[in-house]
């Protein structure tokens, strides 16, 4: 007997419109009538009512604050809605803002692209060139700075060691030639090193 007045207690926590909203959250803020009936009907008591599905039809087209239709037999928490397109404005901006940095060069094409526009716009000032070389020295590009070096230069530009800001050099270097066969292999050693 203690149970089943426990359990009515329980049931009765929630109004009747409290348990319809409930139901529809659950339901992921949309759901057709027969899905509402059955899980508000457990979560309130409808007992007081001669017709309790009416009672819940009557709910979902009166409390308008709460609820619309949407489409025949077919219900939906207006605050769900809200949220939804709120949420879908935002996937917008975010899939823009995405789509904008995806645009932007990496590091590596920026520096490729000042190294190439450089050369070609002094090839004949080797003076500007040397200010360019300098900043990118600066900023640790030192593979950029030394194919400026080359060009000012007048000699051919032949990547040599990648360096790291540290007290580490990583030298790269590719065996074209091995016991006369072309291979093609790549090796990379690590020193420590002062670095300039």
């Amino acid at each position: 007997m203690v149970k089943n007045s426990t359990f009515a207690t329980k049931k009765k926590i929630m109004t009747q419109k409290e348990a319809i909203i409930e139901a529809l959250k659950r339901l992921g803020g949309k759901a057709v009538l027969d899905d509402i009936y059955k899980l508000a009907y457990k979560l309130a008591d409808f007992s007081g009512s001669k017709d309790w599905k009416a009672t819940i039809r009557w709910y979902l087209q009166k409390e308008t604050d709460a609820f619309r239709s949407s489409g025949r037999g077919s219900w939906e928490l207006l605050s769900y809605q809200e949220e939804i397109a709120s949420r879908d404005r935002r996937i917008r901006v975010l899939e823009e803002e995405i789509a904008a940095l995806r645009a932007v060069k990496t590091e590596d094409g920026f520096v490729k692209q000042i190294v190439n526009e450089t050369k070609q716009l002094y090839k004949h000032e080797k003076e500007k060139i040397e200010v360019v070389r300098q900043i990118l020295y600066k900023v640790g590009r030192y593979d950029a700075e030394e194919e400026l070096d080359a060009l000012i230069e007048g000699r051919e530009y032949k990547p040599s060691p990648v360096h790291i800001h540290g007290d580490y050099v990583v030298n790269k270097h590719v065996d074209n030639e091995v016991n006369g066969v072309a291979s093609g292999a790549t090796g990379v050693s690590i020193k420590k090193e002062e670095v300039a």
